[in-house]
């Protein structure tokens, strides 16, 4: 939890604590990774190999490739859903200087739904979530997208039992001292 605060730390406001972090599938980025290894790895390998005086040309090929590697893996890792304390954050990262995020607080959440359509998605067990309110939050290619589903109502209803109990707690507050600003004033009654 300690990599996920510190990564996702401008996202949140002062007092939050991100509880849970939903990310995509790590299978939805294995066809770049893929084609990155193969195009930027195995063929410079392979041409060094043939031409051995181009290795200056072929290592700053494969450091591109690597340089590329770790946009991928931050691309996937970035794209996630909090579920933090007070409420639902969903982050996109679009490069190193285009992030959005957007919020829902527990209380504004109407309702969730996750689809898993189609053979791949079934098999390996992801899909879209998309939880609904005043705004609407979609985690598309979730892993796991019905304990996704289960884990924010779940941490809605704590958020929520938490409210209520602190607004009774204020309500009793305000009427002890209503009672008792009351019995002050009120002078006794006299006994015959």
């Amino acid at each position: 939890m300690y990599l996920s605060t510190f990564f996702f730390a401008p996202y949140l406001e002062q007092g939050e604590k991100v509880l849970h972090v939903f990310h995509r599938h790590p299978f939805v980025m294995f066809q770049d990774l893929f084609r990155i290894s193969f195009f930027g790895i195995a063929i410079p390998a392979f041409l060094y190999y043939l031409f051995p005086q181009f290795v200056l040309f072929f290592a700053i090929w494969v450091v591109v490739s690597l340089i590329r590697i770790m946009y991928v893996f931050f691309n996937w890792y970035h794209d996630a859903l909090l579920a933090t304390n007070v409420s639902l954050i969903a982050v996109q990262w679009n490069g190193f200087f285009d992030r959005t995020s957007s919020r829902l607080e527990y209380q504004n959440i109407d309702g969730t739904s996750c689809e898993i359509r189609g053979f791949r998605r079934t098999i390996f067990n992801y899909g879209h979530v998309t939880i609904s309110g005043s705004t609407t939050l979609t985690l598309k290619d979730a892993v796991n997208p019905k304990k996704i589903e289960r884990k924010v109502m779940q941490e809605q209803e704590h958020y929520m039992h938490n409210l209520h109990m602190s607004d009774s707690n204020a309500i009793k507050t305000l009427l002890t001292d209503v009672v008792r600003r009351h019995a002050e004033t009120k002078p006794a009654p006299e006994a015959d």
